[in-house]
């Protein structure tokens, strides 16, 4: 079963094979992103490893 790792709630396989990385993880989901941030990539994308360019 797949779920958000930023808020732990069900995702559909589906939902991973679009919006998440290639590993099958998402760090954002429609619980916890709006579509907008999903389309540019949010889901994929680990809060973690991303740097903000000032």
């Amino acid at each position: 079963m797949h779920t958000c790792t930023n808020c732990d709630s069900f995702v559909t396989p589906d939902f991973v094979r679009v919006f998440g990385t290639e590993d099958d993880r998402v760090f954002g989901c429609p619980h916890c992103s709006n579509m907008r941030e999903l389309m540019q990539g949010l889901g994929a994308r680990n809060p973690e490893e991303t740097t903000s360019v000032s």
